[in-house]
């Protein structure tokens, strides 16, 4: 890039050759910075959103992680339990010809199905795993399909809006600021935005600015906004004043989705534990009864 700024070529064309490092987004603004002679202040506006953008993904990233890791865990245990520690018991059972609980009788019946097919039962979920990936990356109507799932889902899926409540505006904000035109800037939003629910809507907003409509009627028809974007987002729209008004919904949502991780956090964890505990207590529970049992009937 040094060497091509020195032979006459601009930074933002510079920086255009490595779309793999520089994405549109910078580029884009770095390009309205040189042609407005305000690049510093295009530079200082970029370092502010990824950095906002950065912390934001991480806080639902170091959210989602723990409850995931804890549920592999829990399966992981479960299935020890049922392939190892269970089958030494049934046969005892079976050498003494007790009368067993009902729960007892299920957790032996798992652990027998555990045994004769783990090796159907583990590469069917490999299997299931690789084609789900495979779709996901390589089908948009079921990457489509999935997010708006996912979006829908009590509490979690309202995270995910949230946060991509936050990345749009924000960055569209920072288009916005540094003289990016509009509907470029919701091309290059529409591409960035990493969540194909919220791309449709921008995309139909630019359509609508194009057929001489407003950037804020394919918001106030979609699920995924609230009022409180769409009536601001319109107001900024009356007043010249849509850069502001997405910076304060901006502000507004990453500080919302951090209580929300906060509080999510302290629930999860001991929820997690319990659950984990509940699995584990269960298997010994069904082991330890019928023991009970024929103790008290010796």
């Amino acid at each position: 890039m040094e060497e091509d700024v020195k032979s006459g070529l601009s930074f933002s064309d510079a920086a255009a050759k490595y779309p793999k490092v520089f994405p549109q987004l910078f580029v884009n603004m770095i390009r309205a910075g040189e042609v407005t002679g305000n690049l510093d202040e295009s530079l200082e506006r970029l370092a502010f959103s990824f950095e906002k953008q950065y912390n934001l993904k991480k806080k639902v990233q170091s959210m989602m992680v723990y409850p995931i890791f804890l549920l592999i865990m829990t399966v992981v245990v479960a299935g020890v339990l049922m392939l190892t520690v269970v089958p030494q018991f049934v046969t005892m059972f079976d050498d003494m010809g007790a009368e067993l609980p009902t729960i007892t009788k299920l957790v032996m019946s798992f652990s027998e199905i555990l045994q004769s097919s783990w090796y159907i039962i583990i590469p069917l979920v490999v299997i299931v795993v690789v084609v789900f990936n495979y779709f996901y990356q390589k089908n948009e109507a079921f990457n489509f399909s999935v997010n708006v799932i996912l979006l829908r889902i009590p509490v979690f899926g309202k995270l995910l809006q949230k946060s991509a409540i936050a990345r749009m505006t924000r960055t569209l904000s920072s288009l916005f600021s540094s003289s990016v035109p509009i509907l470029q800037a919701l091309t290059i939003v529409e591409k960035v935005i990493g969540n194909p629910v919220v791309a449709k809507v921008v995309r139909e907003s630019r359509t609508s600015l194009e057929q001489g409509s407003t950037l804020t009627a394919p918001l106030e028809k979609s699920w995924v906004f609230p009022p409180l974007v769409t009536q601001m987002t319109a107001i900024g729209e009356q007043t010249g004043s849509l850069d502001y008004m997405l910076e304060r919904i901006a502000v507004f949502y990453e500080d919302d989705v951090d209580r929300t991780v906060d509080s999510l956090k302290s629930l999860i964890e001991p929820l997690m534990i319990v659950i984990l505990a509940g699995v584990v207590g269960t298997i010994v529970m069904a082991i330890m009864m019928p023991m009970f049992s024929m103790y008290e009937q010796m």
